[in-house]
């Protein structure tokens, strides 16, 4: 393969600046794993593996972490990777000076050593039984560099020509660069599906990102396609604004999922790429659990409006993303709200600015939430539903939740971890916390002739062993 790859992404991110707010997308993290790893990665079976570190263990108290670096590591600036490089990548990210998501995933960490040139331990206060997940998930290991991501990984980065194309190139010092034919990637970004379907007959997109599920089987009938699937647990949910009336009484909140059809969407939607979802994990999650479906029970619902005073109806703010499907979807939850008299005021955005400045601050009182594929649960729950949580923007706060999630993150025993986990379903299950509507299966695709891609359950491009056919 001699030319550059084209990959086609839904959409185009907010910031390159690894370890913030603004990189911490599903946009930016296609990217950022290309050319920032992290010391360990989750394989294509969600394992953890080695990466920038050739080894690691983990004290039997879960609270100090020792890695050690593979040998000759070098950024792509030529700059040595050491162990002393690792740590002040570390140190900088959790700097309190420094706004990121990370200050909450790293919650605890005590110290961070440097023992020889190329071992480096982590300690915490308490155990922490998600560190080695959240430091493989969306932690960079980056050099010091504001102008563009400077990393390790196997390709970096050239050029960001903002609403054209992101160009990366291989990089030849990488410690595996003989697995990756690729010499150069060109990305563009196609929002909308007929965009993405036009690519596609035209041809000019090596690896999309996500293929239109409805187009879907027509595109692979006609030889222009090879779809690559795989179950994630990434998820699609209604958030509500439960810091304020009136999706501060439960009531509401429960009269909504009484409300919508939410097997019409999933069917209508996302046909047989998506698994319903009645809690915050599918039930087929190695943390999942069984939990009743809300009955569609539109008089029920219009009963515990009026018992909440709203029997005149209701009128409300909502935002969503306007990357499809979200856009039916909202616009199908409108019209089942509507049968019990609440008329919703939709509002699309384009993303960005959706991601962060909508979702996070934007003045709505429910949004159709979009939520990356979470790899442990103490990250999902820390991050979106904990007081305070860097992705809880609809102000949820529940202190016996918050009680339960440091709990389970402390806990040695898996059975007793895993029970925890699960009362934390069941209470966020029972108290309407999120409406989760479906979980949305990772659907990729490729031109004929690509050879060695999988899809991946967090989202992720690799491209070792990734081959092109001339043509």
């Amino acid at each position: 393969m001699n030319r550059a790859l084209r990959l086609l992404l839904n959409h185009e991110h907010t910031s390159l600046h690894p370890n913030t707010y603004e990189a911490d997308s599903s946009a930016a993290t296609v990217i950022l794993k290309l050319a920032c790893p992290s010391l360990l990665r989750f394989d294509h079976d969600m394992r953890l593996q080695p990466d920038l570190a050739e080894a690691w263990e983990a004290s039997p108290d879960q609270r100090r972490f020792t890695f050690r670096l593979r040998p000759g590591l070098t950024f792509h600036n030529g700059r040595v990777l050491d162990a002393a490089a690792a740590a002040a990548c570390l140190r900088r990210m959790l700097d309190p000076r420094n706004i990121t998501p990370q200050h909450a995933d790293y919650e605890g960490l005590s110290a961070i050593d440097v023992l020889d040139a190329r071992t480096l331990a982590i300690g915490f206060d308490e155990p922490a039984t998600d560190f080695l997940a959240s430091l493989a998930w969306r932690t960079y290991i980056v050099d010091d560099c504001a102008v563009q991501p400077v990393g390790a990984g196997p390709y970096e980065v050239t050029a960001w020509q903002h609403g054209h194309a992101v160009h990366l190139r291989k990089f030849r010092g990488h410690y595996a660069a003989d697995r990756y034919a690729v010499p150069a990637i060109e990305i563009r970004w196609a929002p909308h599906p007929e965009q993405r379907i036009a690519a596609i007959e035209a041809g000019t997109a090596d690896i999309v990102e996500t293929v239109p599920q409805k187009a879907a089987p027509n595109l692979v009938a006609r030889g222009l396609i090879e779809t690559r699937g795989v179950h994630s647990p990434r998820k699609t949910v209604i958030a509500f604004r439960a810091s304020a009336p009136p999706f501060d009484d439960v009531r509401v909140r429960c009269a909504v999922a009484l409300a919508v059809d939410r097997d019409a969407i999933r069917e209508r939607f996302l046909g047989g790429h998506g698994r319903a979802l009645n809690g915050l994990l599918p039930a087929d999650d190695p943390f999942g659990i069984d939990l009743p479906a809300w009955p569609l029970d539109r008089e029920g619902a219009r009963a515990l409006l009026r018992d909440a005073g709203h029997g005149g109806g209701l009128r409300l703010r909502v935002a969503h993303t306007a990357m499809p499907p979200v856009p039916g979807v909202a616009a199908q939850v409108a019209a089942d709200l509507a049968e019990v008299g609440i008329t919703l005021d939709l509002r699309g955005y384009e993303d960005p600015p959706w991601w962060p400045a909508v979702y996070l601050r934007g003045d709505w009182q429910m949004a159709f939430q979009g939520a990356s594929a979470r790899p442990h649960p103490h990250i999902m729950f820390r991050r979106d539903l904990h007081t305070g949580g860097a992705f809880n923007p609809g102000g949820y706060a529940n202190p016996a939740l918050d009680a339960l999630v440091a709990q389970a993150r402390r806990c040695l025993d898996p059975e007793a971890q895993r029970d925890l986990y699960a009362r934390a379903q069941r209470l966020v299950h029972e108290d309407v916390a999120v409406l989760p509507l479906y979980a949305a299966d990772v659907l990729s695709g490729v031109r004929p002739g690509l050879r060695g891609f999988a899809a991946h359950p967090l989202g992720y491009i690799e491209l070792a062993g990734v081959t092109l056919d001339a043509g």
